[in-house]
């Protein structure tokens, strides 16, 4: 795929803020307070062939849960924007269960406790755990200009981690714009504007997924679903896999 030298592109694990940040990063880039009307998925890898990109005007921001090694080449070698989206795991995993219920383009319906075996598993397209360490190599080896955001970080600190985002974008907005820009992408405003801004009349498969993007946005919500064994086996599972790396997580509220 043909890059063009001011492309950005955002990566993340499903069921990470992807959404949330995208509309973020539009703000930023047009300076203009306004909801895309078209969805997310409009720009999303997985879904196109590179040329149908060709008609989104520039900066375009091209979004995918597809590992970093997938990115087309010329990322690296213009060296190109990439923002990476981290979660804590447990809210991952959680969000994922109900949002994949309620998705009838490809729903699951089995219980809770085996979707969480088949995510311990890595069941998931691809393990949450390769997912994530692949992405810090990628972060701690420089491969690429990489921005790493926190969904908790956002969630707790909007403004900062916004302005943090701005800068790297070189968009550089002012502390009154990024203030409204955190306003509007509020989860209120997201799932607002997810039912009334959205053209979804040339993706009519997002019509049902669309429904399930918006719980409840919260950090912890994995507490009033996993048992305490549950957590405890995550927690060991994530002790292992995670043991040498650097990157953290927010559990909590």
């Amino acid at each position: 795929m043909t890059c063009r030298e001011d492309d950005i592109f955002l990566c993340a694990f499903p069921r990470s803020g992807t959404h949330w940040t995208w509309e973020i990063i539009n703000m930023l880039t047009t300076g203009k307070l306004e909801y895309l009307s078209q969805p997310k998925e409009s720009a999303m890898m997985e879904f196109h062939y590179p040329e149908e990109f060709d008609n989104i005007p520039s900066r375009r921001i091209l979004n995918t849960h597809l590992p970093v090694r997938l990115l087309p080449t010329d990322v690296k070698e213009k060296n190109l924007k990439v923002i990476l989206v981290q979660r804590n795991p447990k809210d991952v995993l959680v969000s994922a269960f109900h949002f994949l219920q309620k998705a009838k383009l490809m729903p699951f319906e089995g219980t809770f406790d085996e979707f969480f075996k088949m995510f311990m598993k890595g069941g998931l397209r691809q393990s949450w755990f390769d997912y994530t360490l692949e992405s810090e190599k990628a972060v701690n080896e420089k491969e690429l200009d990489m921005h790493v955001i926190n969904y908790e970080e956002l969630k707790k600190n909007t403004v900062p981690t916004i302005k943090r985002l701005s800068e790297f974008l070189g968009t550089n907005c002012d502390d009154e714009y990024i203030t409204k820009v955190a306003e509007m992408c509020s989860f209120q405003g997201m799932k607002k504007a997810n039912d009334e801004v959205k053209d979804i009349d040339k993706f009519t498969f997002e019509k049902d997924l669309m429904k399930s993007h918006y719980r409840k946005g919260e950090i912890g919500d994995w507490k009033n679903m996993m048992t305490v064994a549950q957590s405890k086996q995550f927690d060991e599972l994530f002790a292992e896999k995670m043991k040498d790396s650097s990157f953290k997580f927010d559990f909590t509220k």
